[in-house]
């Protein structure tokens, strides 16, 4: 299994450790998971790979924290945006104690900037 170092984020002026993993090689369906803890709060967001439906996650030859949505765009999750964007989607529909929720929902829905798959093909991290 592949984990990011954490990531400091604030949010609505509280902090939070943001981290992304993937799955094993061996994981049916390959998945990635960004986890975001703080404020009494912690919120995993996964995405399983779908390829029969376009969506790639923690396979196929992306870089550690890129996905593929079905509409074919490329998101880096490492971009602090983008985890912001994803955090705060999960966050509006989470209780107090937190939850896990799918990623590809919150992309429907989350307010990513415009160059969200800056660097999600060539592996960067930004």
């Amino acid at each position: 299994m592949s984990r990011s170092p954490p990531r400091r984020l604030v949010i609505d002026g509280a902090p939070f450790i943001c981290s992304i993993r993937r799955g094993p090689v061996s994981a049916d369906p390959a998945w990635t998971v960004l986890s975001a803890y703080g404020a009494g709060r912690r919120l995993r967001i996964r995405f399983d790979a779908d390829p029969a439906n376009g969506r790639l996650s923690g396979d196929a030859g992306l870089a550690t924290g890129s996905v593929r949505s079905a509409a074919g765009q490329w998101i880096n999750l490492y971009r602090p945006a983008v985890m912001r964007a994803l955090i705060d989607a999960g966050m509006a529909a989470v209780d107090a104690r937190g939850d896990e929720r799918d990623g590809w929902a919150l992309l429907a829905v989350a307010a990513l900037p415009a160059d969200a798959d800056a660097d999600a093909r060539s592996g960067g991290a930004a």
